[in-house]
């Protein structure tokens, strides 16, 4: 049940975690490249933002079903094969969108990105968390979210570049000959959608590669039969419930930048989006991880995470109510520094919390937070944007960060005189 002692010891930087560092770097890379892609595309098929909201965050309704049988099944048969299954899938959707001809088809391939999304960072997750050295939980969560900021940082910015670049145009008009979806009436001469699809795909494909690599860690351990009532109150782990609440809040507020930012950057003037908020923003969050991971291990979580939350609150809502092109580079550095803290805190928390048992459960009990606060996070702002705007969708955002700040200051606060009273 237990990682085996290929996981022990107190180094961070083993061979295990930069397979796992750069396989998750490749396999977010795919995910996020969409971010400035999807948006443009949903739009010149005739979707509405709402719909945007709906179709980037589908991906977790297959995902938000999969997480307590992905969980059961990684801490019973293994972490491995299911970033590799995960990263599969995820790589056969990437490729799947360039035969898209209708927003209604783009329902099954987001689906299916999420089943892939499910797998993988239950896994991931799970298995950062077994060779990660208990002294040092904070900077190794901390180091490998890294991949994730550093493909929010290139990726977006890499997809932007080939989604506008005149140069590839003579290779988007024969490579639409194989992508009927992405053909001239969904992007016209200017868009190179066909490109980017299969740029994607290959990105996917690396991280297969990568994800084969792993050396598998934990020895898997069958749960003993149980009645199918225990068996479903098993899925959720009771340990992880606080770290996914606050994990929905924080992706809430995520989807509410990270999303819209396309469209957003296009209204108030800002020439290239990737550059000044995605790039930005993932820099920002590369910075503050180089001291967030020792500063959660050496104060309470709490200390760093509530005011990284009010920071990421501050930074949402100055975007809204300031609407100018300087701000939005300044609201992402805001913003990605406070999630620099925020999300290695929250895994932080969640392995002290589960306490080395049954970290598949717990990892897919927090995933769970990850999909709510995307497909209800992403619907949810793409509605109040379609009925009332930017500025009131930002302003709402902010809340949620206020919300999460407060939550874990007084939770925090009574595990504390708990705590003193034992």
């Amino acid at each position: 049940m237990n990682p085996s002692p290929t996981g022990s010891g107190e180094r961070v930087f083993t061979r295990n975690f930069l397979y796992i560092f750069f396989a998750t770097f490749a396999f977010f890379g795919g995910f996020v490249f969409f971010f400035p892609v999807l948006p443009i595309f949903i739009d010149a098929l005739g979707g509405t933002p709402a719909l945007i909201g709906a179709l980037i965050g589908g991906s977790s309704i297959v995902s938000i079903c999969l997480r307590p049988f992905s969980g059961r099944l990684v801490d019973e048969q293994g972490r491995k094969r299911f970033i590799t299954l995960g990263a599969v899938i995820l790589t056969v959707s990437a490729f799947s969108y360039g035969f898209v001809s209708d927003t209604v088809f783009l329902w099954p391939v987001r689906l299916a990105a999420g089943a892939g999304i499910s797998l993988f960072f239950t896994a991931s997750l799970a298995y950062a968390g077994d060779i990660a050295p208990a002294s040092k939980r904070g900077q190794t969560m901390g180091y490998w979210g890294m991949a994730n900021n550093l493909a929010l940082a290139l990726a977006p910015l890499l997809a932007t570049f080939i989604l506008k670049a005149d140069f590839l145009h003579g290779f988007e008009q024969e490579l639409r000959r194989w992508y009927p979806g992405s053909g001239s009436d969904v992007g016209g001469a200017d868009l190179n959608f066909a490109t980017a699809f299969l740029i994607a795909g290959v990105i996917g494909l690396i991280c297969i590669y990568l994800t084969r690599q792993l050396s598998e860690v934990y020895t898997p351990v069958k749960q003993p039969d149980v009645s199918p009532l225990i068996r479903i109150k098993q899925m959720i782990n009771r340990k992880a419930l606080l770290p996914a609440g606050l994990q929905v809040l924080s992706v809430t507020n995520f989807v509410s930048l990270n999303i819209f930012a396309p469209i957003y950057a296009e209204e108030i003037g800002v020439a290239n989006v990737g550059l000044s908020f995605y790039t930005v923003s993932a820099v920002s969050i590369v910075l503050s991880r180089f001291f967030s991971g020792r500063l959660l291990d050496r104060f309470p979580r709490a200390y760093s995470i509530v005011p990284a939350f009010v920071m990421m609150s501050a930074a949402t809502v100055l975007i809204g109510l300031v609407q100018t092109p300087w701000m939005l580079p300044i609201g992402a550095a805001l913003a990605g520094f406070g999630a620099g803290f925020v999300q290695p805190g929250l895994q932080a928390l969640l392995l002290d919390r589960a306490g080395g048992e049954r970290l598949g459960s717990a990892s897919a009990t927090f995933a769970l937070g990850v999909d709510i606060g995307l497909f209800g996070g992403a619907f949810v702002m793409g509605l109040i944007l379609q009925e009332a705007g930017f500025r009131t969708m930002y302003l709402a955002a902010g809340m949620t960060g206020l919300t999460a700040a407060a939550v874990l200051a007084v939770a925090s606060w009574r595990e504390a005189r708990a705590a003193a009273r034992t």
